[in-house]
């Protein structure tokens, strides 16, 4: 044996890598949340404008009326709101509506 060489092996392990990200929603996680989104922001008010409709029949007074046509307008506002930000129309439903106008 030499006085350089060395006396024992070296073992080298060469480690298993693997990517672990952020999990990516899946495209039916992506349109579960869109329709609790539109769901949210669209239906409450339509529910809130049907039972001023109801009260308005309930109590034979138009007052109620007012609170019907008030949710309404809400309603058809938060419409144009979630149409023009809803985001599954676009290829795999991932990007952001500022993203497509670069």
């Amino acid at each position: 044996m030499s006085a350089i060489a060395p006396t024992h092996e070296e073992i080298r392990v060469k480690p298993t890598l693997e990517v672990v990200g952020a999990s990516t929603p899946t495209a039916a996680e992506i349109e579960a949340k869109e329709a609790y989104r539109w769901m949210i922001w669209f239906g409450l008010p339509m529910l809130v404008a049907a039972t001023f409709t109801g009260a308005c029949f309930a109590l034979g007074a138009m007052w109620p009326m007012a609170g019907a046509i008030t949710s309404l307008i809400v309603a058809i506002g938060a419409l144009i709101w979630l149409s023009m930000s809803s985001c599954t129309n676009a290829s795999g439903g991932t990007h952001t509506p500022a993203s497509s106008h670069h």
